[in-house]
């Protein structure tokens, strides 16, 4: 059989090629059909390839302000279109010719064939590469056609200023003897993916599969502009697909995005009005201490009143003898013992106002309190998830998903392609299945 090689460059959606996250284009089904070789974070990655080198490099600065801190946010922040790491997608044929499925929902068996060479290639990929760290690899089986998602960190050492051990592809390539480059379209990376390119074709042809690329005569084009043709070709083979892919995810993630925000600000308006509610009822209760203030102060003033009053009737108090024996007793006139009660039952009333008082003030100060902290953990999270849509580049597109009035068909596209979402540094595992990469 004849068919196309892809070797392109990816989009690096660690979410994607992980399964954090299921799009409506990939079959769940068939997920155990895909493998797991490396699922390394991309934070420990860099610790372990550069810590050391960090830590060698901080030892010998004497000033905080040329220290590295965080070596991934240094190499976001290069001007040198250093990247935090690459991905190259490897496809075998297309979805014609190497579909995953027959018409009636089959495995093929050129699938299967497929799957044994890109396995086969994934295996051996750190091997024949040892300056492109491989952090994360995976094949998928899930979508239309059998490909491989390599995500490796470019290693290069032997600096003699600055850091010992960095980040450059490059030098990385350099490094493992790949020919430096000539010009634009004939450098490193060319070369490396010319060398990839004929170690799996090696690996297609012994299983019977011939490769040819499609759509080029080389008699056309002198070396260098054939070179550049062929990487063209070898990406618009696999780029459509790989693009509604990835273009069908972000559509599906944005529409659950906006379902989240919208469910956090309808919490965040329920939560305000219940607070709202409470600071009325704390209105009442404030209302209602005014006016306990107002009779506590009233007994106050008259405190010389009542004191006055109590040492007449304690004048007019005369003791009697018990003829019982036991304790003592007095004599009050009528009018005298009236106005005691009169004076316990004012005490006794003002207790009970005052205790129920502080009860609702308790009560509403801790719905308050509770009530804000909610709110401020809401406001929170909104807040983290704009930052996390605005740090994918999804910010725009976000807001064209809820204002799709404002956007023509043509437009959405163009923006979906401009735009494809950006990595998730801490991919997290939603299958079982992994494997060990071989090195």
């Amino acid at each position: 059989m004849v068919t196309t090689i892809s070797f392109v460059v990816g989009k690096g959606s660690l979410s994607h090629n992980n399964r954090s996250f299921i799009a409506e284009n990939v079959v769940e089904e068939r997920v155990e059909l895909d493998e797991f070789y490396i699922q390394q974070p991309l934070r420990d990655a860099y610790d372990q390839l550069f810590g050391q080198a960090v830590a060698d490099f901080n030892a010998t600065q004497k000033r905080k302000d040329r220290m590295v801190g965080d070596y991934i946010t240094k190499i976001k922040n290069s001007k040198n279109n250093e990247k935090v790491f690459y991905e190259n997608v490897v496809q075998i044929g297309t979805m014609r010719d190497f579909g995953v499925v027959d018409g009636e929902g089959n495995i093929t068996e050129n699938a299967l064939l497929a799957k044994e060479v890109l396995d086969e290639y994934a295996r051996t990929f750190q091997e024949r590469n040892p300056n492109l760290y491989l952090f994360n690899a995976v094949l998928h089986m899930d979508e239309a056609t059998p490909h491989l998602h390599l995500d490796y960190i470019p290693v290069a050492h032997g600096y003699k200023t600055g850091m010992k051990t960095r980040n450059s592809l490059t030098r990385g390539l350099q490094e493992m003897g790949i020919e430096k480059a000539t010009s634009k379209n004939d450098n490193e990376t060319m070369h490396w993916q010319e060398r990839e390119r004929g170690y799996l074709k090696e690996l297609c042809e012994e299983r019977g599969i011939e490769i040819e690329v499609l759509g080029v005569d080389r008699d056309d084009y002198t070396l260098p502009e054939y070179k550049a043709a062929m990487k063209a070709k070898d990406e618009a083979e696999a780029e459509v697909e790989i693009l509604n892919s990835e273009k069908a995810e972000i559509v599906q993630y944005i529409q659950l995005a906006s379902t989240e925000a919208h469910g956090l600000a309808d919490d965040i308006d329920d939560k305000e009005e219940e607070l709202r509610k409470i600071e009325e009822r704390l209105k009442e209760a404030e209302k209602l201490r005014m006016e306990n203030e107002k009779k506590i102060e009233a007994i106050a003033d008259d405190d010389k009143k009542v004191s006055s009053q109590l040492e007449q009737i304690s004048k007019e108090a005369v003791a009697v003898p018990n003829f019982f024996g036991g304790e003592q007793m007095v004599k009050l006139p009528k009018k005298s013992f009236d106005k005691l009660m009169s004076i316990c039952r004012s005490a006794m009333k003002l207790k009970k106002i005052v205790s129920r008082y502080d009860a609702e003030l308790t009560k509403a100060k801790e719905t308050i309190r509770t009530l804000t902290d909610t709110i401020d953990s809401l406001k929170v999270t909104i807040k983290n998830f704009e930052a996390f849509i605005e740090s994918r580049g999804l910010d725009g597109l976000f807001e064209k998903f809820l204002h799709p009035e404002k956007e023509s068909v043509l437009g959405k596209l163009a923006y979906f392609k401009s735009h494809a979402r950006e990595q998730d540094s801490q991919p997290k595992k939603t299958v079982n299945k992994k494997h060990d990469m071989e090195r």
